[in-house]
């Protein structure tokens, strides 16, 4: 219950904290901005007030542009051209590629044939200002103008917040599902770890029980009780190897150098007693290719996983007859285990959900088969476990993918 709760709380936290350090992060980087549009809209009323306070004067074209220049234009940070009444560009500032030497109000051939372009686009947006004189209505001077950088800021918020706003549930859904998937990871380790624990009793018992018999049978020549006491013990001996399994699910495991046709055909002589053969007849055939490729693996392990997979191919024969077969192949630096059986077959819409703990189409089971098969190819041997095809009614090949590697 303990370690249930933490993951809880750490996503409360997370998207409660979270939304507030958001919130406040846009209210003041909004808040920025429009302080800094407010300064930004000031330039024009400006403008407008020098307009008027020099209206009455004579030269009031060679003024108004003395004092765009000095008093108005060298504050803001946008894109500003200011012609005269022939629209001729007399002064500018943050164009793109062209530099203002000095307050100079003449400016070059070179300078104004570069500038020319921008104020046809600035134009064509109608992005200008035109100031006339008071009494004629003749058009003294036009003030081009294009966004300011804070414009440009303010125009992508609403995406910018939309990206941040699905980012900030996209990293928190991420967490729930780690979290999930923790709690089931850690869930699954505390579960084998007790049944390994659990088995531990019962097989010591037994193992008692069965010297007794041995001992007070020890005179007796009746083949069946002899028989019975061996394979009581076949079978201890099975439960024990079945606890030690369980017991190093979550351990530091130590792989070690093994031949892999050894432990294909030592988990085979396990199956081959026990496959039907009355109303249905199970093959298990083993094409040896690569009798000397040894593999770094915990073998106990591997056979466990070859097991399910085994187990799981039987059961999709869904009692019919037919052949399971195992081979091997090599490729690169890798070794392949392809198990095909001839059953009923997987279909897509499952294919990527036969791994999850509790997933199985039988009336019986707890579905850990695959989900254990898996997570020992996976992250006890570095492997990868997934379907090399399947057809339905034709069968299934699971293919375990293993690196040949020295450690």
């Amino acid at each position: 219950m303990k370690f249930n709760k933490k993951p809880s709380l750490f996503v409360k936290y997370y998207f409660i904290i979270g939304s507030v350090i958001i919130i406040l992060f846009f209210v003041i980087y909004t808040n920025s901005l429009l302080v800094q549009v407010r300064k930004d809209l000031e330039v024009f009323p400006k403008i407008y007030a020098k307009f008027v306070e020099i209206s009455t004067k004579e030269d009031i074209e060679s003024d108004l542009l003395e004092i765009i220049l000095t008093d108005v234009v060298q504050k803001i940070d946008f894109p500003i051209i200011v012609t005269n009444g022939n629209n001729q560009p007399k002064y500018w500032k943050n164009i793109e590629g062209i530099d203002l030497e000095g307050s100079s109000f003449s400016p070059n051939q070179l300078e104004t044939t570069k500038l020319k372009p921008f104020i046809s686009k600035f134009e064509a947006k109608n992005q200008y200002i035109a100031l006339r004189e008071p009494h004629t209505n003749k058009i003294i001077s036009k003030i081009y103008y294009s966004e300011s950088s804070t414009m440009k800021r303010l125009k992508f918020l609403p995406f910018f917040e939309i990206i941040i706003f699905f980012l900030f549930i996209a990293v928190g859904t991420f967490l729930i599902i780690t979290l999930k998937k923790r709690e089931k990871e850690h869930l699954w380790i505390g579960l084998a770890k007790e049944t390994a624990h659990q088995f531990g009793t019962p097989i010591t018992s037994l193992m008692g029980w069965v010297e007794v018999l041995k001992d007070k049978l020890k005179g007796s020549s009746d083949p069946v009780y002899k028989n019975a006491t061996v394979q009581m013990e076949q079978d201890i001996n099975r439960l024990n190897n079945v606890a030690s399994r369980f017991g190093k699910v979550g351990s530091n495991i130590k792989l070690k150098q093994s031949r892999i046709d050894k432990i294909i055909l030592e988990t085979i002589s396990y199956f081959k007693p026990r496959l039907p053969k009355k109303s249905s007849k199970i093959e298990l055939l083993y094409n040896n290719e690569h009798s000397q490729t040894q593999i770094y693996c915990e073998p106990d392990l591997l056979k466990w996983a070859l097991e399910n997979l085994i187990k799981n191919a039987i059961d999709a024969m869904k009692g019919t007859s037919g052949k399971i077969e195992i081979s091997t192949s090599k490729k690169s630096n890798y070794l392949y285990i392809f198990i095909k059986d001839e059953g009923v077959g997987i279909s897509r819409k499952i294919q990527n959900s036969i791994y999850n703990t509790g997933m199985t189409t039988k009336k019986r089971g707890w579905g850990l088969g695959l989900s254990l098969a898996r997570r020992v190819v996976e992250e006890f041997h570095e492997g990868k476990l997934y379907i090399e095809k399947s057809k339905i009614d034709q069968g299934t090949t699971f293919a375990i993918k293993l690196k040949i590697k020295d450690k």
